[in-house]
């Protein structure tokens, strides 16, 4: 009697899944599911007996279009770095189906960590009025790489770092500096927002002297 060839499956059964897949079924076992048009590319077809390799590439290629799908629908929505798109997509994709699409995203423009550095760092800095310890912190917390961190922060070369926190007292702090108490609650604002602490110091000494220190804070 011949022995089965080891390298071919029969592909028992093809079920429809609640989100729109094919459940996959060799040789009466659930193997994988597929995306519709992976399935109908490569023509297969219950019953027929097929090689492990060409359903390994079946199940890879059906992982990737699913993936795409997934992460052109997140970034739809909003804008994803590179490591926060790739951490994403890992709960529910293999690493090589991740990486390709990361990789495709990136051609399309999808993914740029450039821009996005650069414009997160705006509006932390413009709206937020964080200091740029604190917008480095962010950048790298999101998975940013150190070159574009450093442009990011280029950006802001000419800023007045005393300037900003002097705005920001005068904003939500002036009243705090009559007494030592309200000093350090402002202090640890501050450096919360990212500031450096001498720079704080300067700042608070300076303006519970004069108030008028620091004309027109940008």
């Amino acid at each position: 009697m011949q022995e089965p060839c080891r390298d071919l499956v029969t592909l028992t059964q093809v079920k429809p899944t609640q989100k729109g897949r094919l459940a996959l079924f060799l040789d009466g076992e659930f193997a994988f599911s597929a995306d519709l048009d992976t399935y109908a590319r490569y023509h297969l077809c219950t019953g027929q007996r097929y090689p492990i390799q060409l359903l390994e590439e079946v199940r890879q290629e059906s992982g990737y279009q699913l993936a795409k799908e997934a992460a052109f629908r997140l970034l739809s929505y909003k804008s994803y770095t590179t490591a926060m798109l790739r951490q994403r997509l890992g709960r529910d994709y293999d690493p090589e189906c991740v990486q390709r699409v990361l990789d495709r995203a990136e051609e399309l423009g999808l993914l740029d960590d450039r821009d996005y550095a650069l414009r997160l760092s705006r509006d932390l800095v413009r709206v937020k009025k964080w200091g740029l310890v604190r917008v480095e912190q962010e950048l790298r917390r999101r998975g940013i790489g150190p070159q574009e961190v450093q442009e990011a922060l280029e950006q802001f070369e000419e800023l007045d770092p005393e300037q900003r926190i002097a705005q920001v007292i005068n904003k939500k702090y002036r009243s705090a500096l009559q007494d030592e108490k309200g000093c350090r609650r402002a202090v640890n604002g501050l450096l919360r927002l990212g500031y450096e602490y001498s720079d704080i110091s300067r700042v608070v000494q300076n303006l519970r002297e004069d108030p008028d220190y620091y004309s027109d804070p940008q």
